[in-house]
């Protein structure tokens, strides 16, 4: 089942192809964490602060099963 990933800000530089209005799309049978999909995707994981899938906020270990839309974002700085 297909997976939709979106990258926030900075993170959008690990894909320079990268097109925020569509996302990236991920097929892949079986489930897989967040973790192993953003390595997959080649995201470090160190960069990522908050991750949303289906507008709920939730942890590297959150088990995907497909047809999720998941929102990467790295940490925000501002003063």
């Amino acid at each position: 089942m297909p997976l939709n990933i979106f990258l926030s800000s900075t993170l959008r530089k690990y894909h320079p192809h990268y097109d925020p209005l569509k996302g990236l799309e991920l097929v892949f049978d079986g489930e897989k964490t967040v973790a192993e999909v953003c390595r997959k995707i080649n995201i470090p994981v160190e960069k990522i602060k908050v991750i949303m899938i289906n507008g709920k906020s939730e942890s590297f270990d959150y088990i995907l099963k497909g047809d999720e839309r998941v929102g990467l974002f790295p940490p925000v700085g501002g003063g």
